[in-house]
């Protein structure tokens, strides 16, 4: 029963690596497509939106399945456990990716106004998506050493957050014409922050798996 488990619990990280591979695909094209408004590609990754749903939602069926075929205890219980959630994780890093997806889409329609000033994200997406692909790492490797050196990054991205935000703020008293591009900016800032807290939520929760410890909050 043992050996079976061990297979089970394998073969569900082996497709959570895989779905993990595929979200970070889906939010690379979206900020490619944000920063060349690129409206086919937007589309295209909404609608894969649908297929990443129903992977998760398989996922889940999969890992409760586990729970009440095998009725894990301890370390075994911690592992199902941290699928599930890192499986949730991945879904709304993809839901977030579909949010930069419809802004590249409002920022198509847009035209440049006098005045209007360009916001540089390239830094702060960098840094997610390099946060994103260590993630990944971890999740396949359950390196905690490389899990605290990914949630050590996550206040420079909040930071860099509450910048665009402020200076985007700024430019719109300067060039209110322009108003509706820094909204999208602002809500751009948000999201890739926001797939950032789910990066660190990730390997806050593959330390708990290997030490039973609980770091959220701390």
């Amino acid at each position: 029963m043992k050996n079976h488990f061990i297979n089970e619990i394998n073969h569900l990280r082996q497709q959570l690596c895989r779905q993990g591979a595929d979200v970070e695909q889906v939010i690379r094209q979206a900020v490619l497509a944000f920063q060349t408004s690129d409206i086919e590609l937007a589309r295209r990754i909404m609608a894969h939106d649908g297929i990443i749903d129903r992977e998760e939602n398989r996922l889940e069926e999969e890992c409760l399945k586990i729970l009440a075929l095998y009725q894990p205890v301890a370390g075994d219980l911690r592992t199902v456990i941290s699928c599930i959630k890192i499986n949730t994780s991945l879904e709304r890093m993809a839901d977030f990716a579909c949010h930069m997806a419809e802004r590249a889409m409002h920022l198509a329609t847009q035209q440049l106004q006098p005045g209007q000033e360009l916001l540089d994200f390239a830094p702060m997406e960098q840094l997610t998506l390099d946060m994103l692909h260590d993630t990944l790492h971890v999740v396949e490797s359950c390196d905690i050493l490389q899990a605290h050196k990914v949630i050590e990054r996550d206040d420079a991205v909040d930071a860099l957050r509450s910048e665009h935000r402020t200076r985007a703020r700024v430019a719109i008293g300067f060039c209110p014409a322009a108003a509706e591009y820094y909204i999208d900016c602002i809500g751009l800032a948000r999201d890739l922050e926001r797939i950032a807290d789910l990066a660190t939520d990730i390997c806050q929760q593959i330390i708990y798996l290997q030490t039973g410890c609980i770091t959220r909050h701390t």
